[in-house]
């Protein structure tokens, strides 16, 4: 009889280890933006991720999406880095290939402004 409880315990209890990886897995896949800026992300990855949402906002002058590019940018000033965004959107965004390309478009953007 005891042998039939330690299994029935120990099997509990990986059931319910795998329940609990299977909830961080479903949760962890669900993320938002802001949890989304971890320091393992690459400005890349971001932008090739977020780039339909950070058009949105750049249009829109300003989001969180704006915020978390700034802040991989290094950029302190987000409101500063929000209105470049809006008042150079066609430079920025017009006639691309692909996502990543904004980047470098925002880096000569913000060196010609600060030139």
């Amino acid at each position: 009889m005891k042998i039939i409880s330690k299994i029935f315990i120990i099997f509990s209890v990986v059931s319910g280890l795998t329940a609990c990886a299977a909830v961080t897995e479903i949760l962890s896949s669900t993320s938002t933006t802001s949890d989304a800026i971890t320091p393992d992300i690459t400005l890349n990855e971001f932008v090739n991720k977020r780039f339909i949402a950070i058009r949105q906002d750049a249009a829109n002058g300003g989001g969180e999406n704006l915020d978390a590019l700034a802040q991989l940018l290094g950029k302190e000033d987000k409101k500063a880095f929000s209105d470049l965004m809006k008042t150079n959107f066609d430079t920025i965004f017009t006639d691309i290939d692909t996502p990543s390309e904004i980047i470098v478009r925002i880096k000569s953007t913000a060196t010609l402004k600060n030139g």
